[in-house]
């Protein structure tokens, strides 16, 4: 999978996660209500500040939070590649590794929020987000142009455009 495919399936997978939240949060009585758009910008903006810290630690310091900024960035890579192919060397790789980064906070968000989600094994519930927002994204690209184009707009309004 190229790291735009992987942009993708990341987005749609943190889309659904969102939208499993919000629903649980929503249907709650006496529960501050959640807006979809302010659930995923809360995890972006953390995301986005993760990746900033790691690469400053990487780029800046040295010594031992050169070494530890190396070896997460290595073990997130490894994961990356586990459930979604190998990083290749591109520009789309800032982004994949701030939707890793959203998508497993989304996940723990998840977890908190569904009382049952105890119940269930964490890696089989993230390989089934990513392979359903697989098949989501081919889909979709496969469907006819104006409907891709609409939702790749609505994507990169999120996102910034790659």
């Amino acid at each position: 999978m190229i790291n735009k495919a992987k942009i993708y399936t990341l987005y749609f997978a943190i889309d659904d996660l969102i939208a499993s939240i919000c629903r649980i949060i929503n249907n709650q009585e006496n529960s501050k209500k959640v807006h979809p758009d302010e659930l995923f910008n809360r995890f972006w903006t953390k995301a986005k500040n993760k990746y900033s810290e790691l690469n400053y630690d990487l780029v800046c310091e040295i010594g031992l939070a050169n070494s530890k900024a190396e070896e997460e960035f290595g073990r997130i890579a490894s994961a990356i590649e586990k459930s979604l192919g190998k990083l290749r060397n591109d520009s789309y790789c800032y982004l994949v590794y701030c939707l890793w980064f959203s998508f497993n906070t989304a996940i723990a968000e998840y977890y908190l929020t569904d009382p049952l989600a105890n119940q269930r094994d964490p890696y089989y519930k993230i390989e089934d987000k990513l392979k359903l927002a697989s098949q989501k994204h081919l889909t979709l690209f496969q469907s006819s142009i104006e409907e891709w184009q609409n939702i790749d707009l609505i994507i990169k309004s999120r996102l910034g455009d790659f």
